[in-house]
């Protein structure tokens, strides 16, 4: 299956929430390295603590690399639409290993075609927990692929709740305050009325509400200037770019 076919499994034309879906690893993942995932693995995941996909609940699943996916899976068992959200070019010596991503995916592609998932089906946007937590220190010679969400990623509180859409569920690995770029989503659609709850799936714990650690800057109008500062976006979309070699009298450090 190609990349287009294997884009097309995990967002869909009908799909309502396609749109939001980011096609950026999936046009790499001809040069992504990523051992494939066990087709059956994402039926042990345990999602237990989320409510039934009856149309209330939206889901945010930020979860470290192939767990995201697969979470995503076995929500989309019970009713859920996964939506991939992993603005992630690949390159040589990235700092960011996207490989056991682009597996769950194209492995998870078959499987979620084979499930009957409505076109209005309720969110659960996949996130990597690691997306700024990088392998190897970000240097010159290295592909910085750090990452970040923005509150422009997501539907607006507007949207969801014009679909039914009353609360959030997040499914972390640990139930300490949500902080940094998530924060800056989350507070919005708790401030606009949304209940936004989380589940430790470590624990096993059901949705309990969610402690949001206020962000800096939020609703600032220069908070996505300094959020992105720092972090290389790529000409074709997308976090990734090489990081210059440096140059000292003339010529390239390190090479006589």
């Amino acid at each position: 299956m190609n990349e287009e076919l294997i884009f097309e499994a995990w967002a869909p034309d009908e799909g309502l929430w396609t749109p939001w879906a980011k096609p950026v690893l999936f046009a790499n993942l001809s040069r992504v390295i990523g051992d494939p995932v066990p087709v059956d693995t994402w039926r042990s995941v345990d999602v237990g603590g989320v409510p039934p996909a009856r149309g209330a609940t939206a889901v945010v699943v930020d979860l470290p690399g192939k767990q995201s996916v697969l979470a995503g899976l076995a929500l989309a068992d019970r009713g859920y639409r996964p939506v991939p959200l992993y603005n992630v070019n690949v390159g040589p010596n990235a700092v960011i290993d996207a490989g056991e991503i682009a597996g769950a995916l194209r492995s998870g592609a078959d499987e979620l075609r084979q499930m009957r998932i409505t076109p209005d089906a309720p969110p659960a946007f996949l996130l990597d927990s690691r997306r700024m937590r990088p392998i190897r220190t970000p240097a010159p010679g290295k592909f910085d692929n750090r990452w970040i969400v923005m509150p422009q990623d997501f539907p607006s509180a507007t949207m969801l709740m014009s679909r039914g859409i009353a609360e959030v569920v997040v499914l972390r690995e640990d139930e300490s305050p949500a902080r940094g770029d998530l924060a800056h989503v989350l507070l919005r659609w708790r401030r606009a009325g949304m209940s936004i709850l989380g589940v430790d799936v470590k624990a096993g714990s059901r949705a309990r509400e969610l402690t949001i650690e206020p962000p800096s800057l939020f609703r600032r109008a220069w908070y996505r200037l300094i959020a992105l500062a720092g972090l290389r976006r790529a000409n074709v979309g997308g976090f990734g770019a090489q990081i210059p070699e440096e140059y000292e009298g003339g010529r390239m450090s390190g090479f006589a």
